[in-house]
């Protein structure tokens, strides 16, 4: 008697299981990329926010100094939230954007060189409260006084 060959085909459960636990290492690892990619997006647009919230204010004191500074504060200790003059603290020097809290500094001076040009040195720092990213600018408004 003669035994009739039989081909059977398939996978053993050794291939079956070696290839579930490669594909689950791959899978763990584009998990692992997607979700720091992720987080590197989330922190760049929050430095992003924080640039341009630094540049704002500069560009408002060209219009209207006297909302953020007055001239007994210049070469004085930094403006923020706590030392405002101005009737408008919440919106100068704690704003929420995309409901997150970002606080504002101010520092204003002029040395002689720039009292001689009528120049106001500024310098404003914008922090996210909670993932603490700052971003400063600096920049020049004309002395109108």
């Amino acid at each position: 008697m003669w035994k009739q060959k039989t081909t059977q085909s398939g996978f053993t459960l050794v291939e079956v299981i070696a290839s579930i636990a490669i594909i689950s290492i791959i899978l763990l690892g584009v998990v692992q990329l997607m979700n720091f990619t992720n987080k590197t997006a989330i922190s760049n647009n929050v430095k992003l926010v924080t640039t341009h919230l630094a540049k704002a204010p500069i560009e408002r004191m060209k219009i209207q100094p006297e909302d953020f500074y007055t001239q007994e504060q210049i070469n004085s200790e930094p403006i923020t939230y706590n030392s405002c003059l101005a009737n408008q603290c919440d919106q100068l020097y704690r704003l929420r954007i995309n409901d997150e809290p970002y606080e504002v500094t101010v520092t204003v001076s002029q040395n002689d060189e720039e009292t001689e040009l009528s120049l106001i040195n500024v310098i404003v720092t914008v922090e996210h409260v909670k993932r603490n990213i700052t971003s400063t600018v600096e920049g020049y408004v004309i002395d109108e006084v």
